[in-house]
């Protein structure tokens, strides 16, 4: 755990030098706040705007044991909490070496980080297991034991996608008590520049470039009319990359096919457009391109 007294500055410079992380000052001062008074915390932003890595910065930072489990329909409260082996149960009865411990039973008993990766795709049946884990720090297993984790560091991150996505369910708001929020929202343009010069080869020539119209053509796509939903700087990523690994002067036709490749997959079109994802990126590639000629 961090100490309470120590600089919040000196140790968000020390996440960013470890971990390699660009900007994040404010939720990483967020964080470490919430660490230190042993809160659990929802991350909302949107995908791909790295709530998932600062989440494990932390909890390596702070020493904690990290425990992930990723949010759909098919998590029941057993995939949380634990199940009994039957075989097991057979042979020995509902004992300590039939039990199969999950993420949450695991993080509570070693003080550790249980990370739960788009809580609000989790069923509300499930949801409800984490209650009285968040709350009391203790989690009853039925014909097992009571564990209790006061004291002992246990802490729960989450992150969760704006409701306005597709495929997420509102959370309870007894569930949403138990925790402190953070916005984690995109970057500036330089600082996704210089992520995206992070993946790149430096060595070779107009590296700076790619990454620079890379980010440029992604921010496009967060604004455009027709996009529900823009890409996240993987998408910068992934494009800028493609552009280096043809080791030539790429013309706008390699840019616009490019583009397409890395992002066709990463943008969400609006409900009732007839518009398609392939000529939207292409508009925003000439658009972008024509700054650069």
């Amino acid at each position: 755990m961090v100490n309470a007294v120590m600089d919040l500055s000196k140790v968000v410079g020390e996440l960013q030098r470890k971990y390699k992380i660009i900007g994040r000052k404010q939720e990483l001062t967020l964080l470490l706040l919430a660490l230190n008074a042993k809160k659990h915390i929802i991350l909302e932003g949107a995908v791909g705007t790295g709530k998932t890595y600062l989440a494990r910065a932390l909890a390596e930072y702070s020493d904690a044991k990290f425990y992930r489990i990723d949010g759909s329909e098919d998590v029941l409260s057993h995939t949380l909490t634990g199940y009994f082996d039957p075989p097991v149960v057979i042979a020995k009865g509902y004992t300590e070496d039939a039990f199969i411990y999950g993420p949450l039973s695991k993080a509570m008993q070693d003080g550790g980080c249980l990370f739960i990766n788009e809580l609000n795709r989790i069923p509300e049946s499930t949801q409800n297991v984490l209650l009285s884990a968040l709350d009391e720090h203790t989690l009853i297993i039925p014909k097992l034991k009571t564990i209790s984790a006061n004291g002992n560091g246990f802490i729960t991150i989450a992150t969760q996608n704006p409701a306005a996505h597709v495929g997420v369910s509102a959370l309870g708001e007894a569930l949403k008590d138990r925790f402190v929020w953070i916005h984690v929202d995109y970057q500036t343009e330089d600082e996704e520049i210089e992520i995206t010069e992070l993946n790149l080869d430096k060595i070779k020539d107009h590296y700076h470039l790619y990454a620079t119209i890379a980010v440029k053509i992604v921010d496009l796509t967060r604004e455009h009319p027709d996009i529900r939903r823009g890409s996240s700087i993987r998408g910068a990523i992934d494009l800028a990359q493609l552009i280096e690994a043809y080791g030539k002067s790429p013309g706008m036709k390699l840019w616009k096919e490019a583009a397409v490749m890395a992002l066709h997959s990463k943008i969400e079109m609006i409900d009732g457009t007839d518009r398609n994802p392939r000529e939207v990126i292409i508009e925003i590639v000439e658009a972008v391109l024509e700054n650069f000629q």
